[in-house]
């Protein structure tokens, strides 16, 4: 696809990669066609979902209270559901001394079933970051000590890869398309400020390099409609995110075919959002169902009911409230039907302990 060519980095002992700070480029292709289906606002409904709670966040966030062993976050009202810690992630300041890779913030995950993808885009580099691939038994094994020796500069450990340097935006929206058995995530700004021009780039599960870039304009009747900040993959690979206008929710589908995207903004608006940030969205294989993420707060619904003029009701949705007081980066799901949530302070991913 005319991709640039960049240093492949260093292996060490066969068993970590270690990529050079080099940015990687690959194939763009620019969409000219509008890549959204027009809708009227009389086209839509708003469905009420007054038992969501909208969580505050000012961004000081918790600290993990047992960082190098495991923790339990449990929710305080909704329907029940509770995580536990899984996977302690490394702390490194600067992998194998380089500052520009630092692995602290985690912004998003998502698994293919073997393997686990964080994405981390330290904020003094403005959009910039990459991608640990970790290997997800090995994980579960060596615990945090080894993990956090294996990206400093004791002997290296089997299953950890890192990527090269490339532009990931606000780095939030990593997501694993089954169907397809592709990685995707937004190219969004930094700032998350709307731009003209949606850009949405594939990455490879091998090289954690994207390897084809699209770029599309979402214009409805006039009226910019700014890219997505979060997403994630229904078992039929169509493609979901949700964002906030004048107060209410409002989830989108595509379909994503060769180089090209197809987007419609689904029929039905919600009229609570979860809390300050739109963190994250996930997909549940196991109950079809949509998560939306806020820090502390979780809502989910049946993504069948979207479809179509949509058929959502007050009794369509599940809510759940934490108090944790820590950010939740990333829901994404594996083919057990259990969640799993990244979060900071320390970094770590928690499984909860039912498929809800």
């Amino acid at each position: 696809m005319g991709f640039k060519k960049f240093s492949t980095g260093i292996v060490l002992g066969g068993l970590l990669t270690f990529a050079s700070f080099n940015i990687v480029s690959a194939a763009t292709y620019v969409q000219k066609s509008n890549a959204i289906h027009q809708y009227t606002s009389t086209s839509l409904r708003t469905v009420s979902n007054s038992q969501v709670n909208f969580v505050k966040s000012d961004g000081n966030y918790a600290w993990s209270g047992n960082p190098t062993g495991s923790e339990a976050l449990n929710s305080i009202s909704g329907t029940k559901w509770s995580f536990t810690t899984k996977y302690l992630l490394p702390t490194t300041h600067a992998v194998f001394g380089n500052s520009k890779y630092d692995v602290t913030n985690p912004q998003s995950a998502a698994t293919n079933g073997k393997d686990l993808f964080v994405v981390y885009a330290p904020h003094e580099l403005n959009g910039k970051g990459f991608i640990v691939r970790y290997d997800r038994s090995m994980l579960a094994k060596i615990g945090f000590a080894k993990s956090q020796a294996a990206l400093t500069t004791k002997p290296a450990v089997a299953g950890i890869k890192v990527g090269s340097m490339f532009e990931v935006g606000h780095g939030q929206s990593l997501a694993y398309d089954k169907k397809h058995h592709s990685l995707w995530m937004w190219r969004d700004s930094a700032t998350m400020k709307p731009t003209k021009w949606s850009t949405i780039q594939r990455i490879s599960s091998a090289s954690l390099k994207p390897n084809k870039v699209l770029k599309f304009h979402m214009n409805n009747h006039g009226a910019n409609v700014p890219a997505g900040h979060n997403l994630t993959f229904d078992t039929t690979g169509h493609a979901y995110w949700w964002g906030i206008s004048a107060g209410k929710v409002k989830i989108y589908k595509a379909t994503i075919s060769g180089n090209r995207i197809a987007v419609t903004l689904t029929k039905q608006l919600l009229s609570h959002q979860t809390g300050t940030h739109q963190q994250s969205m996930g997909y549940n294989p196991k109950n079809g169902r949509l998560y939306l993420v806020s820090d502390d707060s979780i809502v989910s619904l049946p993504a069948s009911k979207l479809n179509g003029r949509g058929s959502l009701t007050s009794g369509s949705f599940k809510y759940t409230r934490f108090n944790s007081g820590r950010e939740f980066e990333s829901l994404f799901y594996d083919g057990t039907g259990h969640g799993m949530l990244l979060s900071n302070r320390n970094p770590e991913v928690l499984m909860s302990n039912s498929q809800y």
